[in-house]
Protein backbone atom coordinates (compact mmCIF):
# COMPACT_ATOMS: atom_id res chain seq x y z
CA UNK A 1 0.00 0.00 0.00
CA UNK A 2 0.92 3.47 0.00
CA UNK A 3 3.48 5.34 1.87
CA UNK A 4 4.22 8.88 2.06
CA UNK A 5 7.28 10.57 -0.15
CA UNK A 6 8.64 13.70 -0.02
CA UNK A 7 11.16 15.85 -1.60
CA UNK A 8 13.42 17.03 0.92
CA UNK A 9 16.23 15.38 2.73
CA UNK A 10 14.28 13.59 5.53
CA UNK A 11 14.70 13.69 9.65
CA UNK A 12 16.43 10.68 10.54
CA UNK A 13 18.38 9.80 13.44
CA UNK A 14 21.89 10.12 13.06
CA UNK A 15 24.71 7.31 13.65
CA UNK A 16 28.30 8.37 14.49
CA UNK A 17 31.46 8.07 12.15
CA UNK A 18 28.74 8.37 9.51
CA UNK A 19 28.19 10.39 6.83
CA UNK A 20 24.82 12.63 6.33
CA UNK A 21 24.27 11.19 2.71
CA UNK A 22 25.20 7.57 4.11
CA UNK A 23 22.65 7.68 7.11
CA UNK A 24 20.29 8.96 4.17
CA UNK A 25 20.60 6.14 2.07
CA UNK A 26 20.83 3.74 4.75
CA UNK A 27 17.53 4.49 6.20
CA UNK A 28 15.76 4.89 2.93
CA UNK A 29 17.21 1.51 2.64
CA UNK A 30 15.70 0.10 5.42
CA UNK A 31 12.53 1.24 5.04
CA UNK A 32 12.65 0.25 0.95
CA UNK A 33 13.64 -2.96 1.94
CA UNK A 34 10.58 -3.58 4.82
CA UNK A 35 8.13 -1.85 2.13
CA UNK A 36 8.92 -4.58 -0.92
CA UNK A 37 8.48 -7.66 1.94
CA UNK A 38 5.26 -5.91 2.64
CA UNK A 39 4.54 -5.34 -1.08
CA UNK A 40 5.25 -8.65 -2.07
CA UNK A 41 3.45 -10.26 0.93
CA UNK A 42 0.70 -7.95 0.12
CA UNK A 43 1.13 -9.86 -3.61
CA UNK A 44 1.10 -13.31 -2.44
CA UNK A 45 -1.89 -12.53 -0.10
CA UNK A 46 -4.50 -11.02 -3.45
CA UNK A 47 -3.34 -14.48 -5.14
CA UNK A 48 -4.85 -16.23 -2.25
CA UNK A 49 -8.21 -14.72 -2.73
CA UNK A 50 -8.90 -16.18 -5.85
CA UNK A 51 -11.45 -18.89 -5.12
CA UNK A 52 -9.91 -22.21 -6.38
CA UNK A 53 -7.43 -21.34 -3.80
CA UNK A 54 -8.77 -19.77 -1.42
CA UNK A 55 -10.66 -23.28 -0.94
CA UNK A 56 -7.64 -25.04 0.09
CA UNK A 57 -6.97 -22.47 2.96
CA UNK A 58 -9.40 -20.20 3.34
CA UNK A 59 -7.78 -17.91 5.80
CA UNK A 60 -4.28 -17.51 4.58
CA UNK A 61 -4.53 -14.65 2.56
CA UNK A 62 -6.07 -12.43 5.05
CA UNK A 63 -3.34 -13.81 7.27
CA UNK A 64 -1.10 -12.62 4.45
CA UNK A 65 -2.61 -9.65 3.93
CA UNK A 66 -2.46 -8.91 7.92
CA UNK A 67 1.02 -9.42 8.12
CA UNK A 68 1.83 -7.37 4.71
CA UNK A 69 -0.06 -4.36 6.70
CA UNK A 70 2.21 -5.04 9.48
CA UNK A 71 4.95 -4.23 7.69
CA UNK A 72 3.57 -1.47 5.80
CA UNK A 73 2.48 -0.17 9.43
CA UNK A 74 6.35 -0.26 10.54
CA UNK A 75 6.87 1.97 7.44
CA UNK A 76 4.01 4.24 7.92
CA UNK A 77 4.28 4.72 11.39
CA UNK A 78 8.23 5.59 11.21
CA UNK A 79 7.11 7.90 8.29
CA UNK A 80 4.74 9.88 10.49
CA UNK A 81 7.48 10.04 13.10
CA UNK A 82 9.82 11.64 10.69
CA UNK A 83 7.60 14.16 9.62
CA UNK A 84 7.09 15.28 13.47
CA UNK A 85 11.19 15.13 13.94
CA UNK A 86 11.21 17.55 11.10
CA UNK A 87 8.21 19.49 12.28
CA UNK A 88 10.46 19.98 15.86
CA UNK A 89 13.16 21.14 13.96
CA UNK A 90 11.94 24.01 12.07
CA UNK A 91 13.39 27.28 13.55
CA UNK A 92 10.19 29.18 12.29
CA UNK A 93 6.32 28.52 11.84
CA UNK A 94 5.26 25.60 9.85
CA UNK A 95 4.30 26.65 6.34
CA UNK A 96 1.38 25.23 4.63
CA UNK A 97 3.50 22.65 2.55
CA UNK A 98 4.91 21.50 6.51
CA UNK A 99 1.08 21.55 7.68
CA UNK A 100 -0.34 19.22 4.06
CA UNK A 101 2.77 16.56 4.55
CA UNK A 102 2.04 15.96 8.54
CA UNK A 103 -1.96 15.47 6.93
CA UNK A 104 -0.43 13.02 4.28
CA UNK A 105 1.81 10.92 6.79
CA UNK A 106 -1.41 10.69 9.13
CA UNK A 107 -3.45 9.46 6.21
CA UNK A 108 -1.22 7.05 5.58
CA UNK A 109 -1.16 5.60 8.70
CA UNK A 110 -4.39 5.90 9.54
CA UNK A 111 -5.22 3.56 5.83
CA UNK A 112 -2.63 0.89 6.85
CA UNK A 113 -4.01 0.56 10.55
CA UNK A 114 -7.99 -0.16 8.86
CA UNK A 115 -6.26 -2.48 6.33
CA UNK A 116 -4.81 -4.27 9.26
CA UNK A 117 -8.29 -4.47 10.78
CA UNK A 118 -9.47 -5.25 7.32
CA UNK A 119 -7.82 -8.10 6.67
CA UNK A 120 -8.77 -9.18 10.21
CA UNK A 121 -12.36 -8.87 9.78
CA UNK A 122 -11.96 -11.15 6.41
CA UNK A 123 -10.64 -14.26 8.58
CA UNK A 124 -13.73 -16.90 8.34
CA UNK A 125 -14.35 -17.78 12.07
CA UNK A 126 -15.30 -13.36 12.24
CA UNK A 127 -16.59 -13.03 9.05
CA UNK A 128 -17.69 -9.89 9.10
CA UNK A 129 -16.72 -8.88 4.95
CA UNK A 130 -18.78 -5.74 5.24
CA UNK A 131 -16.55 -3.92 8.12
CA UNK A 132 -13.58 -5.36 5.75
CA UNK A 133 -15.13 -4.10 3.15
CA UNK A 134 -15.45 -0.59 4.55
CA UNK A 135 -12.20 -0.68 6.07
CA UNK A 136 -10.32 -1.14 2.66
CA UNK A 137 -12.84 1.40 1.16
CA UNK A 138 -11.57 3.99 4.34
CA UNK A 139 -8.35 3.18 3.87
CA UNK A 140 -7.75 3.53 0.20
CA UNK A 141 -9.82 6.55 -0.05
CA UNK A 142 -7.28 7.99 2.55
CA UNK A 143 -3.89 6.33 0.48
CA UNK A 144 -5.51 8.45 -2.55
CA UNK A 145 -5.88 11.48 0.03
CA UNK A 146 -1.84 11.30 0.79
CA UNK A 147 -0.91 10.62 -2.52
CA UNK A 148 -3.11 13.71 -3.82
CA UNK A 149 -1.23 15.62 -1.19
CA UNK A 150 2.04 14.74 -1.53
CA UNK A 151 2.28 15.05 -5.48
CA UNK A 152 1.44 18.81 -4.83
CA UNK A 153 5.39 19.21 -3.88
CA UNK A 154 6.01 19.00 -7.82
CA UNK A 155 7.34 22.71 -6.80
CA UNK A 156 10.39 21.07 -4.96
CA UNK A 157 11.90 19.01 -7.37
CA UNK A 158 14.93 19.47 -8.06
CA UNK A 159 15.31 17.87 -11.59
CA UNK A 160 13.08 16.47 -14.13
CA UNK A 161 13.93 13.10 -13.04
CA UNK A 162 12.49 13.31 -9.82
CA UNK A 163 9.78 14.85 -11.02
CA UNK A 164 9.30 12.27 -13.21
CA UNK A 165 9.27 9.37 -10.52
CA UNK A 166 7.23 11.41 -8.30
CA UNK A 167 4.75 11.37 -11.02
CA UNK A 168 5.01 7.76 -11.58
CA UNK A 169 4.75 7.14 -7.62
CA UNK A 170 1.58 8.98 -7.20
CA UNK A 171 0.15 7.73 -10.32
CA UNK A 172 0.74 3.70 -8.84
CA UNK A 173 -0.33 4.41 -5.68
CA UNK A 174 -3.72 6.47 -6.78
CA UNK A 175 -4.58 3.40 -9.60
CA UNK A 176 -3.71 0.81 -7.31
CA UNK A 177 -5.69 2.57 -4.31
CA UNK A 178 -8.63 2.87 -6.69
CA UNK A 179 -8.64 -0.91 -7.86
CA UNK A 180 -8.68 -1.67 -4.15
CA UNK A 181 -11.40 0.21 -3.49
CA UNK A 182 -13.51 -0.84 -7.03
CA UNK A 183 -12.41 -4.46 -5.08
CA UNK A 184 -13.93 -3.97 -2.28
CA UNK A 185 -17.15 -2.62 -3.12
CA UNK A 186 -18.75 -6.32 -4.34
CA UNK A 187 -18.08 -7.37 -0.28
CA UNK A 188 -20.81 -5.40 0.95
CA UNK A 189 -23.55 -7.40 -1.00
CA UNK A 190 -24.72 -11.28 -1.23
CA UNK A 191 -24.97 -12.86 -4.06
CA UNK A 192 -28.08 -15.09 -4.94
CA UNK A 193 -25.82 -17.77 -7.26
CA UNK A 194 -23.22 -19.37 -6.06
CA UNK A 195 -21.50 -19.48 -10.09
CA UNK A 196 -22.28 -15.57 -10.10
CA UNK A 197 -20.04 -15.29 -6.56
CA UNK A 198 -17.68 -17.49 -7.72
CA UNK A 199 -17.14 -15.49 -11.00
CA UNK A 200 -17.04 -12.08 -9.19
CA UNK A 201 -14.89 -12.79 -6.71
CA UNK A 202 -12.13 -14.24 -9.26
CA UNK A 203 -12.06 -10.72 -11.13
CA UNK A 204 -11.96 -8.59 -7.75
CA UNK A 205 -8.74 -10.97 -6.73
CA UNK A 206 -7.20 -10.24 -9.81
CA UNK A 207 -7.96 -6.72 -9.22
CA UNK A 208 -6.35 -7.25 -5.68
CA UNK A 209 -3.22 -8.85 -7.37
CA UNK A 210 -2.84 -5.97 -9.60
CA UNK A 211 -3.55 -3.20 -7.07
CA UNK A 212 -0.62 -4.82 -4.91
CA UNK A 213 1.39 -5.02 -8.07
CA UNK A 214 1.41 -1.60 -8.56
CA UNK A 215 1.92 -0.59 -5.10
CA UNK A 216 4.93 -2.52 -5.15
CA UNK A 217 5.95 -0.83 -8.37
CA UNK A 218 5.37 2.42 -6.81
CA UNK A 219 7.15 1.67 -4.18
CA UNK A 220 10.39 1.04 -6.60
CA UNK A 221 9.70 4.67 -7.99
CA UNK A 222 9.79 6.24 -4.77
CA UNK A 223 13.13 4.57 -3.50
CA UNK A 224 14.54 5.96 -6.38
CA UNK A 225 13.28 9.17 -6.48
CA UNK A 226 14.77 9.18 -2.67
CA UNK A 227 17.92 8.21 -3.86
CA UNK A 228 18.06 11.10 -6.49
CA UNK A 229 16.70 13.70 -3.65
CA UNK A 230 19.61 12.40 -1.69
CA UNK A 231 22.21 12.41 -4.33
CA UNK A 232 21.31 16.10 -5.73
CA UNK A 233 21.53 17.22 -2.13
CA UNK A 234 24.37 16.09 -0.56
CA UNK A 235 28.10 15.40 -1.60
CA UNK A 236 29.30 11.68 -2.36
Amino acid sequence: MPHHFVNRLRSHPHMKKESFRHNQIRWESVSAIIYLVGGALFIWGSVRFFPSLESQAENRGAWIFFAGSLLYLVVTAHDTYEVVSYRRQLNSSPTTSDRLELWAAGSYLLGTLLFAAGSIFFLSFIGDYSAGAWCFILGSLLFVTGATIDVLQIVRAPNIRVLQLLNLTALAFVVGSALFVVASVPYLFKFQSSTDEQTVDTFLAAQFVVGSFLFLVGGVFNYRRAFLVIDSATDR
